[in-house]
């Protein structure tokens, strides 16, 4: 005999959660298949058909917590603006749940609102050995900013914990991840439920992105301004912006960065996903010169102040660890703000606006911009005609050929620095995973934010990366393909490890098989089973060539430039920095 059904029922729950959400200002939903979840999943299938939600669906949890990821962060269409649009994602119970938790922590620290809608069995099937459960309330620790446990039965609580929850995801002063866990219990499904009457209520609603509650900013201490003012009497400073997503525009703002460096006769450093416009003051090369001892002994600072999350290059960290003063503008509560020497005053949350008057030396500022200009000149003269690929030299290709409107997501590790180092300074919006800086779910990332962005998108990544997400190539059929490159530098393995202490020759022994870890197959077989369009280059001419078709292709495309060895590439690497010290010594 069938259970009777009930007013509470699963589906009726699960449409009410979904409508909820999206009268709380959520647009997307992605989705991995399971039967716990079917309430939400024939939800949002109804939502989308209605034109209410945009549905996307992936096969793998992981990739589909990281797709969402993609979409919040690619979806800011104003590269000052410091909000992501909130995006959901859904699975079922037991280790689906657990799937999500790399793509969660990664929103944690890099303050993105992902929503994790994970279903659940009910309560009384818990710690007493059900099949595919799991004790899921509380599995995401202490990194996300809000949870709660819904049963049916809670139809009352469903529209305040919904709207609370995407209050908190997208908290000004401390965006970030939430968690809804929602124990369904059967029958799951009801054929004769109508989903659309039920959402039909919220269907005159106008579903902007963006269209959600932002809580309070957390201020600054009232010192803030007696710190700036101190600080700013000293004509020499740096200001070192890192990344800055999800942080509100009171400690990001590049205007307000601006005012600071014109106010201070400062330089700004800037690593890639720093959010910051060329200008004259804004060094391509700033990490090289931070990283040049002999420059630094002559240009050392008094005053170093760091933006968002800063340290891909020890040279930072040995600054900051170094400095008389150091000033860290990052509102966000301990255990997330960016101190990891400890060596930041307190008392500062937010940048200045107009309330400083510095002390500029215009020698100080001119000498680091020279010096940067000099680097330009013989790094560009290094790399220009440079044969066979390298990493420095296909992210120089990639930058150069980005223009203001495209978006350029950037992959970790060797990627990361050789943009960072080698690269010119690019328009190009950029984004990356800066929050944890892990290779897992950098090509789901990619194409959520290609999906979200409405112009042309190029990812730069390393082979690695690219093996291990490539179930985020994997798009159900029917669904819209966005118009994404995938360039990844293919070196056989992890390049980066031969520029570190692993590489000595103490660990040879070992060193490929637990560092190196090369593929022992053909990077393009691996990928081509994506369906999208492989192509492989050799050279820089071939390089050049196949990102201008792929850009006039309209869809996705991956480019693998087929790099020297890993311990070529950590010579190059060398060679270029021996280049940079040359110039940078006294009559260089």
């Amino acid at each position: 005999m069938t259970e009777p059904r009930s007013e509470s029922s699963s589906p009726r729950f699960g449409v009410a959660i979904v409508r909820a959400l999206i009268t709380a200002g959520v647009c997307d939903f992605v989705l991995a298949p399971g039967s716990r979840s079917a309430p939400l999943a024939l939800a949002l299938a109804a939502a989308e058909r209605m034109g209410l939600a945009r549905l996307h669906v992936r096969v793998d949890e992981r990739s589909a917590g990281y797709l969402a990821l993609g979409i919040a962060k690619g979806g800011v269409a104003d590269p000052a603006a410091r909000k992501f649009r909130p995006v959901a994602v859904v699975t079922t119970s037991g280790t689906a749940a657990v799937n999500l938790h790399p793509a969660i922590v990664e929103a944690s620290f890099g303050g993105v609102p992902l929503i994790a809608l994970t279903a659940d069995r009910p309560p009384r099937l818990r710690r007493v050995g059900a099949h595919q459960t799991i004790d899921q309330p509380h599995i995401f620790g202490d990194v996300v900013r809000f949870e709660c446990d819904l049963h049916v039965g809670d139809e009352s609580a469903q529209p305040i914990e919904a709207a609370l929850a995407v209050q908190m995801a997208t908290d000004a002063g401390n965006p970030g991840p939430v968690h809804i866990n929602i124990a369904f219990d059967e029958p799951l499904v009801d054929p004769t439920f109508d989903c659309a009457a039920m959402l039909g209520e919220i269907s005159d609603r106008t579903l902007a992105a963006g269209d959600h509650r932002q809580s309070v900013i957390v201020g600054s201490y009232p010192n803030a301004k007696e710190v700036w003012k101190s600080a700013a009497q000293h004509s020499r400073g740096i200001i070192i912006v890192g990344d800055t997503a999800g942080l509100p525009e009171s400690a990001a703002d590049p205007q307000r960065i601006a005012y600071l460096a014109d106010a201070t006769g400062w330089p700004i450093i800037v690593e890639p996903s720093a959010s910051m416009a060329p200008r004259p003051e804004v060094l391509a090369h700033g990490a090289l010169l931070l990283g040049d001892a002999g420059f630094m002994a002559q240009h050392f600072p008094d005053v170093v102040v760091t933006v968002g999350r800063v340290g891909l290059h020890r040279g930072v960290l040995r600054l900051m660890a170094q400095v008389s003063t150091h000033l860290s503008v990052d509102p966000r509560p301990v255990g997330l703000r960016c101190n990891p020497l400890g060596t930041a005053k307190p008392g500062v949350e937010s940048l200045p606006e107009d309330e400083i008057r510095g002390c500029p030396e215009g020698a100080w500022t001119r000498a680091w911009v020279k010096a940067d200009h000099d680097l330009a000149r013989v790094i560009g003269a290094s790399l220009e005609s440079a044969q066979p690929l390298s990493g420095p030299v296909v992210a120089r290709v990639v930058v150069q050929s980005l223009t203001e409107s495209d978006l350029f997501v950037v992959g970790p590790s060797w990627p990361m620095r050789h943009v960072s180092e080698w690269a010119p300074r690019t328009q190009a919006r950029c984004i990356a995973n800066r929050g944890t800086s892990g290779i897992d779910g950098v090509v789901s990332t990619a194409w959520g934010a290609a999906l979200a962005h409405d112009a042309y998108t190029v990812a730069l990544i390393g082979d690695l990366t690219s093996v291990y997400d490539r179930n985020g190539l994997l798009s159900a059929p029917g669904e819209l393909l966005p118009h994404l490159t995938y360039v990844v530098a293919d070196n056989d393995g992890g390049g980066i490890f031969s520029s570190l202490e692993q590489a000595d020759d103490a660990f040879c022994a070992d060193f490929e098989r637990v560092f190196g870890t090369p593929r022992g197959r053909e990077l393009s077989t691996l990928l081509a089973g994506s369906g999208a369009e492989v192509v492989s280059v050799n050279t820089t001419a071939q390089l050049h060539d196949a990102l201008e078709n792929a850009r006039r292709s309209c869809s996705v495309s991956i480019i693998i430039a087929s790099c020297v060895s890993r311990d070529e590439e950590a010579r190059i690497v060398q060679r270029l920095r021996s280049v940079a010290a040359s110039e940078l010594a006294p009559g260089g």
